[in-house]
């Protein structure tokens, strides 16, 4: 008997053991990047028996608390019967116990690091997303933007001074930036990428670029100016700062337009609402508007109030028609917004450098960059209904476009 007992108490013991190894290699295993594959976390348990009156013997498991022992945890089956066989093995039900979880430690850094002019809907929006995308993945969150490549540079230095893990940064002007990111990626700073510059993302250590497909964006446009029976002349219209990237949107819509020519104007740095004054003034004729920043709407639109003509007008990229107030008339004037990926450039980006991050922190899974360019949709509006009132059998823009 004695020597069965001894048997049961091994067993029950090795159970005991494997069940909580199995949990903390479950922890380490599906815990955080930054937990040291040396931590250690580990519970006390122990059996409990007592023989009864029968014979048989009884087995229980506890834990301690840290302070003392805590309640027998009875498992079923958990008796050992008095004419139990030599040698042979018998098992207790199983027991599920709490471990204590590893540590919480602290979240990484995320730097995000734009090129553009910070008062800019675009640039508004690339904040705004890689704050969502922050508290999405649980990082600590460094974001600015500057125009000027020098301050980039600064920033991406700061950030690997702050231990950053992660950087996410926009490549234009690539021969200025990159070497910083170079050596931020030989410090082990994981890099990513978004906006125009795509084919800088190899040279850059960039994991991941994504961007919008401005042939696509353009390609869009024209259907929906087809779409709206547009006949005549479409001027494409950049803001003075377009990258080259961008002005791609103005040949495929040249290329996809059947109503009629495209052409592309650039404004200067003067007065953009005189420009537009200008333009329609010239052009009353003119049969669609094609913005390609969003933030020229509200010039645009006030142009066409103001003079009478009203050409089918779209925008690459969305406006917060909350600006507009309750003018309907002028929201009215927008009948369609290819949506850019303003808001999910940084997002997606930041979303799957931390996945390869905490999941895959030595992979790559290439020789070079992934490239996700992304075909845009398209938002309609119009008098049919939307921006902010009851439809009557149509949709368009809302309040939180």
């Amino acid at each position: 008997m004695l020597s069965r007992f001894k048997g049961r108490l091994l067993l029950l013991a090795t159970l005991a053991v494997a069940v909580v190894l199995t949990t903390l290699a479950n922890q380490l295993w599906f815990g955080p990047a930054d937990a040291g594959s040396h931590d250690e976390f580990t519970t006390e348990v122990r059996i409990s028996a007592k023989q009864l009156a029968d014979g048989r013997v009884e087995f229980a498991l506890q834990q301690w608390d840290g302070s003392q022992w805590g309640e027998r945890i009875l498992p079923h089956p958990r008796l050992f019967p008095a004419n139990s066989r030599v040698d042979l093995w018998r098992n207790s039900g199983r027991i599920e116990i709490e471990t204590p979880l590893p540590p919480a430690g602290p979240m990484p850094t995320l730097c995000v690091v734009g090129n553009g002019d910070p008062d800019k809907l675009f640039w508004q929006f690339v904040e705004l997303h890689s704050k969502r995308a922050a508290d999405l993945i649980g990082v600590n969150l460094i974001y600015s933007t500057h125009m000027d490549p020098s301050k980039r540079v600064e920033a991406i230095e700061e950030c690997v001074e702050e231990d950053a893990k992660m950087i996410v940064a926009a490549l234009a002007d690539a021969d200025a930036i990159i070497p910083a990111l170079q050596d931020a990626a030989d410090h082990g700073v994981r890099i990513a990428s978004f906006g125009a510059g795509e084919e800088h993302a190899d040279r850059a250590g960039s994991l991941i670029h994504v961007s919008l497909d401005e042939s696509a964006a353009g390609r869009r446009a024209a259907e929906q100016f087809d779409s709206f029976h547009t006949s005549g002349v479409v001027l494409c219209v950049a803001p003075h700062d377009a990258h080259a990237g961008r002005l791609e949107v103005c040949d495929a819509v040249a290329e996809s337009y059947t109503g009629g020519l495209v052409e592309q104007v650039q404004l200067s740095e003067e007065d953009a609402e005189q420009q537009f004054d200008d333009l329609l003034g010239d052009r009353p004729q003119v049969a669609g508007l094609l913005l390609l920043e969003a933030d020229l709407l509200p010039h645009a639109i006030d142009a066409m109030v103001h003079s009478g003509v009203k050409p089918v007008l779209g925008s690459i990229g969305e406006y917060p028609l909350s600006r507009f107030g309750r003018s309907f008339e002028q929201r009215d004037l927008i009948k369609f917004t290819v949506m850019d990926l303003a808001r999910f450039e940084t997002l997606l980006s930041a979303a799957a450098l931390h996945y390869m991050y905490s999941n895959h922190p030595n992979a790559r899974f290439f020789d070079g960059a992934m490239i996700f360019a992304g075909a845009p949709n398209v938002h309609t509006g119009g008098p049919t209904g939307g921006h902010g009132r009851p439809a009557e059998g149509g949709h368009g823009h809302d309040d939180g476009h």
